[in-house]
């Protein structure tokens, strides 16, 4: 049985739309598309959403 000193309890306030973080490892990279892999599952992301929280710039040097 889990310690309950070391459970999580979520924040309420986490709403449709809310931003996360999630840590993953990378798969498989194809020309637009990642797999990323977490836990037991995989998700394929849009290169341009993992980027879009982050210096742009990040994305223009990818594309050149």
């Amino acid at each position: 049985m889990a310690d309950k000193k070391n459970v999580k309890v979520p924040d309420k306030d986490v709403n449709i739309g809310a931003n996360v973080s999630l840590n993953g490892l990378v798969t498989a990279v194809f020309d637009n598309m990642v797999h990323v892999q977490i836990g037991a599952k995989i998700v394929t992301v849009h290169v341009k959403d993992l980027y879009s929280g982050l210096n742009q710039s990040l994305l223009k040097n990818q594309q050149a």
